[in-house]
């Protein structure tokens, strides 16, 4: 849980960001575009939005899967029990740089 609350800190501390509840998460998005969800309520569970290649690349770290629950190809979820703050915040990061690509388009 402490990697998750210090992980869902350092993400708030994003400039120019917006948050708000979405499909049950805590959303931040950058320009209009979600990048990132927290959920407490499911497994302390996070997820991010990544390019399809960099999806890829994730899921092959331990603690990193794929997220299918109804989202297009390109999410992640971390479970922060697994992954440590410095590792997820480097999705979350690559997550934020995306979305504000993706407002450009």
């Amino acid at each position: 849980m402490a990697n998750y609350y210090s992980l869902k800190n350092k993400a708030a501390e994003l400039p120019k960001i917006t948050t708000k509840p979405m499909f049950g998460y805590q959303c931040h998005s950058a320009s209009g575009k979600f990048f990132v969800g927290f959920s407490n309520k499911n497994d302390w569970q996070v997820i991010v939005r990544l390019p399809k290649e960099e999806q890829k690349i994730a899921i092959k770290t331990n603690g990193i899967k794929s997220f299918s629950h109804g989202a297009k190809s390109g999410w992640i979820e971390i479970d922060t029990s697994q992954v440590t703050t410095t590792n997820a915040l480097k999705w979350v990061k690559k997550g934020y740089e995306y979305a504000k690509i993706l407002a450009k388009k």
